[in-house]
């Protein structure tokens, strides 16, 4: 099982994934962390708030 932590992803791990079909789990802190992020990108978005590429698009059609 490799476990994502945000930190020390290797190539090897990677290519265990893909080519080994090795299991992968996010670790608990990362679960965390997402949730974090989650709930901030909520409250800007409820404020109205302009982020790039959350509530607006992307390159040519960031002013969309």
């Amino acid at each position: 099982m490799i476990q994502i932590t945000g930190d020390g992803l290797t190539i090897e791990k990677v290519v265990d994934v893909a080519r080994n079909n090795k299991k992968v789990e996010l670790h608990p802190d990362a679960i965390n962390r997402i949730n974090k992020c989650r709930a901030m990108l909520e409250e800007k978005i409820e404020a109205k708030e302009i982020m790039y590429g959350v509530n607006t698009g992307i390159g040519e059609f960031s002013e969309v």
